[in-house]
C-alpha cells in the first residue's frame, strides 16, 4: 500500500546520554552504536577505582574554557524500550515474528552488515569472497569471538548454523542455491552453490547470518548469540530482559555502554506513548503519525528517523485460495484502494504510495504499471469475475491492535465499494507469521522489511517454492 520510509525511535530529551548496539533488524544495521537518551536515575556512573582512576587535568596543561561534551556516551544504566509485541520465540530455524527481531537485534550481529551507501560490508566475518562466477564463496570469520555460553565462534559453528537453516522446512528455501558448506580451517568455510549467486552476502545481514551457539540451534525459548547483550529472561507476552555481554568482541571499544536493555511489549499505540510520558519506558518505535508530528514540533522528545531504505505496509493476498487466486480480484482490490486517501487519513503525509517493493530512492527502482485508483475499473473486474465464478468474498485478517483494526476497516470499505464482500478476522498481535506460513488466510495486513538488494525479496514474493513465499505466487518470468 505505501512505503514506510520512517523507522522512528522516540527518546526522552534533555537527560544523560547513553548508547546501545544497533546491530540487527533495519536496513541501516551497520554494527555501530546509536546514541539514545536515558534518565539520570537509570544511568549509574561508576565511582573511580584503582583500575579506573578519576579524570584529572594532565600535568602542565592549562584548564580550558571549552564546555564539556554532554552528549558523550556514559557507561552503565538500563534502557527500557517499548515494542509492539515480543513475537513467538527465537529459533533461527523458524520464521520470526517482528517483535522477536527487535529483541534479537541486541543479542546478535550478522556475518555482514550494510553501510550508509547500501553496500554490504563484513562484520562478524573478516571477509566474504567469491570465485570468478560466484558459485563458491569463501567466508573468513574474525578470530577470538565467543558465544554467550563461552563456546568459540568458529568455522564449525558457522557450518552448523547454515546446515541447520538449510535443512529447515520453514526457512531453508532462503538457502536453496547452496549445495554444501565446507570447513576449510578453524576460521574459514566455503559455501558451494548449485548456481551463481552474486548477491549472496546480503543474505547474511538477516536471519541466515545470525549465528547461535551450536547446542542451542532450533531452541525457541532462548537465543545464545555473540552480540553485545545476552538474554537473561523472557516472559512471553510481556518483556525480555537482556544484559551486557562482558565478552563482547568489541568490548575493548567500551561497548556496549548500557548494562541492560529491557524490551517491554505494549501492543497499543497510545499506551506506548503514555508509558513514555509516565517514565515507564525510555523509548519506543512505531508511534502514531500525529505523535511524530507533535514530537518534532516540541522539545521534550527526540525522534530518530532511519531513512536508509523503505519498508512496506501491504496486504498479502493468498494466490492459491479463491477468490484471490484470480488475478482479476487481485487487480480489482488494487484499483479500488485509494492509496493517497489512506496516506492523508492515517499517515499524515509521512509516507508515499508504493508501486513495488523497491523504493524510488533505490538505484534498482523502475516505474511500474501498478494499478492506480480507479473504482470503475475495479467494479468491472469484480462483475466479470462474479458472472463467471460466483460471489467475490474475502476474509481480511489483521492483528487485534486497535489502530490496525481501524485501518483495515477503512480499507475494507474500498473493496466493498467495488462489490467484494469483506469479513474482518482479528488475531493476537505477533501471531501473523504462523498464520501466513500455514496458508490459513485469504488477505492479511502485513509489514515487510525491505531488502537493500531486490534479490532479498525473491523467497518472500515470487519464489518457486518454500513456506516463506508469503503469497505463494510462482512466476517464471519474475
Amino acid at each position: 500500500m505505501s512505503h514506510r520510509r520512517l523507522t522512528v525511535w522516540l527518546v526522552v530529551l534533555g537527560l544523560v546520554a547513553a548508547a546501545c548496539s544497533s546491530s540487527g533488524e533495519g536496513p541501516e544495521a551497520t554494527g555501530d552504536v546509536e546514541a539514545v537518551e536515558q534518565t539520570p536515575d537509570d544511568t549509574d556512573t561508576p565511582e573511580p577505582t584503582e583500575s579506573e582512576p578519576a579524570d584529572e587535568e594532565p600535568a602542565g596543561d592549562e584548564p580550558t574554557d571549552e564546555p564539556a561534551d554532554d552528549t558523550a556516551p556514559v557507561s552503565g544504566g538500563t534502557l527500557t524500550y517499548g515494542i509492539i509485541s515480543d513475537g513467538t520465540g527465537f529459533s533461527t530455524t523458524a520464521a520470526f515474528g517482528e517483535g522477536a527481531i527487535r529483541i534479537i537485534g541486541a543479542l546478535t550481529e550478522g556475518l555482514v552488515s550494510i553501510d550508509e551507501n547500501g553496500d554490504w560490508r563484513p562484520l562478524l566475518a573478516e571477509s566474504v569472497t567469491p570465485n570468478e562466477d560466484a558459485t563458491v564463496w569463501t567466508i573468513v570469520i574474525r578470530d577470538g569471538i565467543t558465544f554467550h555460553d563461552g563456546v568459540p565462534f568458529d568455522a564449525e559453528a558457522v557450518k552448523a548454523n547454515l546446515d541447520a537453516q538449510k535443512a529447515s522446512p520453514t526457512v531453508g528455501f532462503v538457502l536453496a542455491p547452496v549445495d554444501e558448506v565446507v570447513v576449510v580451517d578453524p576460521l574459514t568455510v566455503e559455501v558451494r552453490m548449485n548456481t551463481p549467486w552474486g548477491a549472496f552476502p546480503y543474505v547474511f545481514v538477516g536471519q541466515p547470518g545470525w549465528m547461535v551457539s551450536p547446542e542451542t540451534i532450533g531452541q525457541n525459548d532462548t537465543f545464545v548469540g555473540v552480540g553485545p547483550f545476552m538474554l537473561e529472561s523472557w516472559t512471553p507476552g510481556d518483556s525480555a530482559v537482556t544484559v551486557r555481554n562482558p565478552n563482547y568482541w568489541r568490548a575493548d571499544e567500551g561497548l556496549p555502554y548500557l548494562d541492560s536493555v529491557v524490551f517491554k511489549a505494549i501492543p497499543n499505540q497510545a499506551a506506548r506513548r503514555q508509558a513514555l510520558e509516565a517514565g515507564d519506558i525510555h523509548a519506543f518505535y512505531a508511534p502514531a503519525d500525529t505523535d511524530i508530528l507533535e514530537f518534532q514540533q516540541g522539545d521534550e522528545v527526540d525522534v530518530y528517523i532511519n531513512d536508509g531504505a523503505s519498508n512496506e505496509i501491504l496486504f498479502l493476498l493468498n494466490t492459491t485460495t479463491p477468490p484471490t487466486d484470480d488475478v482479476r480480484i487481485r487487480r480489482a482490490m488494487a484499483h479500488a484502494t485509494d492509496q493517497q486517501l489512506l496516506i492523508d487519513t492515517f499517515r499524515s503525509g509521512l509516507t508515499i504510495p508504493a508501486k513495488s517493493f523497491v523504493a524510488p530512492t533505490s538505484p534498482w527502482w523502475v516505474d511500474t504499471d501498478y494499478p492506480q485508483f480507479d473504482l470503475d475499473a475495479a467494479i468491472a473486474l469484480v462483475d466479470e469475475y462474479e458472472a463467471e465464478v460466483g460471489p467475490a468474498e474475502v476474509t481480511f485478517t489483521a492483528s487485534n491492535i486497535s489502530s490496525v483494526v481501524e485501518f483495515v476497516e477503512f480499507v475494507a470499505t474500498f473493496w466493498e465499494d467495488a462489490g467484494i464482500d469483506v469479513t474482518i478476522d482479528t488475531i493476537q498481535a505477533g501471531t501473523e507469521v504462523p498464520v501466513v506460513v500455514g496458508d490459513s488466510f485469504q488477505v492479511i495486513f502485513w509489514a515487510q522489511f525491505s531488502s537493500v538488494d531486490p534479490d532479498g525479496q525473491y523467497v518472500f514474493f515470487h519464489s518457486s517454492g518454500g513456506l516463506i513465499n508469503w503469497t505463494n505466487l510462482v512466476s517464471e518470468d519474475m
